[in-house]
């Protein structure tokens, strides 16, 4: 906003008393001075006078730019960011730093890739050479053809896979129950019957080969070969009754398939069970040489319901032919 005109005569006008005419300066005007002031002016608090004030400066030359200059008073217009090369200078940096990392990645793939290329295909081939069965396009001993799976149970007999031999089921009563090839300590590779009392109590019937894990098997010592198998078989088996008691072990020197073993039976009791009403049940291990190194292992422990079907059961251990052709 502009000061306020005066009235040139001093006479008041609508905006106050005019000022007192100003004399001409000695001399005259100086170029560019239109004369006496005679505008009313005002002095804010702190700021110089105004030029034809009192005590203030003359009019200065006329300049170009006043007008332009006089938008923003005394300060002057703001000051003009300079123009720099800093922004672009920045961005061509940014971009020369990301060629280099893209550049230095290029080359480290391309000196340092073929290397790790052939350390893994290096590697490959030492696994393909350690691996079993040789690299590829070659196989193993079964000729890359998968490992035979055990038999399946023939419903006829019970067969130990690794000794070839065969043992005549002694009766329908059995039912199949696991096998052949089945691990059941003292058994290993076994095959094994069942007939089912009650929900939790069993008649057993099983052949397999003599299992080291946790018995002894010394074929010149065949009737311990036995005892230590019974200790193992019986383990918690009677666990559940109440009173048991084990009778002593007979051993009875036999013949298989003209090979040398030894059958040992007793007789487990007890006064009471929650499984079975039964009070005892017949239990017979047959152990043979079979050729010096391994031995056969047969067991049946038949309990006091199934009594008629123990006598079978052992005829059928001591009928176990060694390496039959249906085995």
């Amino acid at each position: 906003m502009t000061y306020p005109p005066q009235d040139p005569a001093g006479q008041p006008g609508q905006y106050g008393p005019s000022q007192p005419g100003a004399q001409q300066p000695a001399g005259g005007y100086a170029p560019g001075q239109a004369g006496p002031e005679t505008y009313a002016t005002t002095q804010l608090p702190g700021q110089p006078p105004y030029p034809g004030q009192p005590g203030g400066q003359p009019y200065p030359q006329y300049d170009p730019n006043a007008a332009y200059q006089a938008q923003y008073g005394q300060y002057g217009p703001p000051p003009v960011q300079a123009t720099t090369k800093s922004s672009a200078g920045t961005a061509i940096l940014v971009i020369g730093v990301v060629l280099l990392m893209a550049v230095g990645a290029f080359g480290g793939y391309y000196f340092l890739g073929n290397d790790d290329d052939g350390r893994l295909n290096a590697g490959d081939d030492t696994t393909a050479e350690d691996t079993p069965g040789g690299g590829e396009g070659e196989t193993g001993d079964d000729g890359g053809q998968e490992s035979e799976a055990p038999p399946a149970p023939s419903g006829t007999h019970l067969t130990v896979p690794s000794l070839e031999s065969v043992t005549p089921i002694p009766g329908t009563e059995w039912q199949y129950a696991a096998g052949p090839g089945v691990a059941s300590e003292p058994l290993t590779d076994a095959e094994i019957y069942q007939i089912q009392h009650t929900e939790s109590w069993i008649s057993f019937l099983g052949v397999g080969l003599y299992s080291g894990a946790a018995a002894v098997f010394d074929p010149a010592d065949l009737n311990a070969s036995a005892l230590s198998a019974s200790q193992v078989w019986l383990g918690d088996g009677f666990s559940t009754v109440e009173g048991y008691q084990q009778s002593e072990i007979t051993y009875t020197p036999v013949e298989v398939d003209g090979r040398p073993g030894v059958l040992a039976e007793w007789r487990n009791s007890w006064t009471s069970s929650p499984d079975t009403t039964d009070l005892y049940e017949d239990t017979a291990i047959l152990v043979v040489d079979v050729d010096g190194v391994n031995g056969f292992i047969g067991i049946a422990s038949v309990s006091e319901t199934g009594a008629a079907l123990y006598d079978p059961a052992v005829e059928a251990l001591l009928a176990t032919d060694f390496g039959a052709e249906t085995a």
